[in-house]
């Protein structure tokens, strides 16, 4: 069984299940309201139209059928795990905190133990209590994704819809993909990992950089269908054909176009995961980060180390100034293929990820900074 699992970390694998793999007067207002209006007419003109798409999008909350009886026995457990063979599978012998143990047993009653104790263990109460108070009901999640999941059987015609799971994982993991049958994949969501930028995540989790303050502050309900898709995305994507930076920023690049185009009215901060201000900064020196980074050879260096805050999260991004976002060479690769996808709009999106050649997208992008 393929398991993609999005870890608390930052960083995604992708594992076989044996090896576990978001600016006075009325002139200024007026301004504003013009600036959003052209804005959003201009996402419209480039919306598809779906309205004769349909798809089933099955959403099972996990949590409340295992954790909202805390004198649920073994039985009922063990029809719980038939009912829902995949996700059990990967839920408990991967998810649940603890399941690392389990598995070094063949006892079947022993694990059934293990399981009945952490659901009534003190920690598993308040976290599913907290996260009943912060989702009461999926109606919106389940809004979101049937929407974006619209859009992505309009762009994916033979990509089969997924089935979701909410779930609880004690902050271990983000959204992960696993393959539910033969025929489509399953996602799972962890609802904890999206209780709001207020929540204190550091006091329940120790020193994990995961939580760090810039990272925690998308941890919430606006964010939750743009990680779900990440993760989809990321398996319909595969690994970057290279290893220079380069190939990695135009392979995220191309990411987040799809991304983008599955929630088109989302604002980008949303879909770059930055802040109104790093999103700022990087618009109005789009010109100083695409020299920054053609210059030196920087595009074909392939060094780990040198390239890592350039393609994912950081405060911000080496050589450049501390009010820059990090991730800033994954923002111009989508600059580059937002380029490349306009002076080519014949090509589908299964089409753009089926194109390895990053020096060829970038040549034929034509993309310049404006100036």
């Amino acid at each position: 069984m393929r398991i993609v699992f999005n870890i608390t970390g930052i960083h995604q694998t992708k594992m076989n299940c044996d090896q576990i793999s978001i600016r006075g007067g009325l002139g200024i207002l007026a301004l504003l309201t013009l600036c959003f209006t052209a804005c959003t007419a201009d996402k419209e003109t480039n919306i598809p139209d779906v309205s004769d798409i349909r798809i089933d999008l099955e959403v099972t909350r996990f949590e409340d059928l295992l954790l909202a009886d805390t004198t649920i026995d073994a039985a009922r457990i063990q029809k719980l795990m038939d009912d829902n063979p995949s996700f059990s599978d990967v839920y408990f012998k991967h998810v649940m905190p603890g399941a690392e143990d389990m598995i070094v047993t063949d006892d079947p009653e022993l694990k059934m133990q293990t399981i009945q104790a952490w659901i009534r263990h003190p920690r598993t109460r308040w976290l599913y209590d907290t996260v009943k108070t912060i989702f009461p009901d999926i109606e919106r999640v389940k809004k979101d994704l049937t929407s974006a999941f619209t859009y992505g059987k309009y762009y994916f015609p033979d990509v089969p819809t997924p089935r979701i799971y909410t779930t609880i994982s004690d902050f271990g993991y983000f959204p992960f993909v696993y393959a539910e049958d033969s025929l489509r994949d399953g996602i799972g969501i962890s609802l904890e990992m999206f209780l709001g930028d207020s929540f204190p995540y550091l006091d329940y989790t120790g020193l994990n950089n995961a939580f760090s303050d810039y990272l925690t502050r998308s941890y919430n309900k606006d964010h939750l269908a743009r990680r779900t898709l990440e993760v989809w995305i990321d398996d319909l994507s595969g690994p970057p054909p290279g290893n220079r930076l380069l190939d990695i920023m135009i392979h995220n690049g191309k990411k987040l176009y799809i991304l983008q185009s599955l929630l088109p009215m989302a604002p980008d901060t949303v879909i770059m995961d930055y802040s109104s201000a790093k999103m700022g900064w990087v618009k109005d020196n789009e010109k100083n980060v695409y020299y920054h980074m053609t210059t030196q050879d920087m595009l074909y260096e392939t060094s780990l180390n040198k390239i890592q805050k350039l393609i994912g999260p950081s405060p911000s991004s080496p050589g450049m100034p501390t009010e820059s976002p990090g991730n800033t060479a994954s923002w111009l690769g989508w600059q580059i293929v937002q380029a490349y996808m306009a002076k080519h709009p014949e090509t589908t999106l299964p089409q753009l990820l089926g194109m390895k050649d990053a020096q060829a997208i970038f040549d034929e992008s034509g993309y310049r900074p404006p100036r």
